[in-house]
């Protein structure tokens, strides 16, 4: 038996067993991303638009501001003791951005005029 060509073999085979029983961080990770808008006052036509996703120790929100005022962006979470409790952001009038909250999976998440 030759050793030379053995030891290729059996490296690649144990890189390809690896590979295949632990899931690949990307398939680990995989969170579902909401998105949601509201209409303008002012320009009459215009969004806000907003996408996050459920992360379990951190949300962080993708804006895109189109109005011509400041708008807000309400997340409520819920706590394991049941506690509800709600963070607030207001955004930038024609901005686009992002913001990171602290906590994880928003259990409901409104867009309202102001905080």
């Amino acid at each position: 038996m030759n050793v030379k060509k053995l030891v290729p073999a059996l490296v690649t085979a144990t890189a390809a067993a690896a590979l295949l029983s632990t899931p690949s961080a990307a398939t680990a990770e995989v969170t579902a991303v909401h998105k949601k808008s509201a209409k303008c006052s002012s320009p009459h036509g215009s969004k806000i638009n907003i996408s996050w996703g459920d992360g379990n120790v951190s949300t962080t929100v993708y804006f895109n501001n189109h109005c011509n005022q400041k708008r807000a962006i309400n997340l409520q979470f819920v706590q394991e003791n049941g506690k509800i409790f709600d963070k607030c952001i207001t955004v930038n009038p024609k901005t686009k951005g992002k913001k990171k909250i602290g906590y994880g999976m928003p259990n409901k998440v409104t867009l309202p005029r102001s905080c």
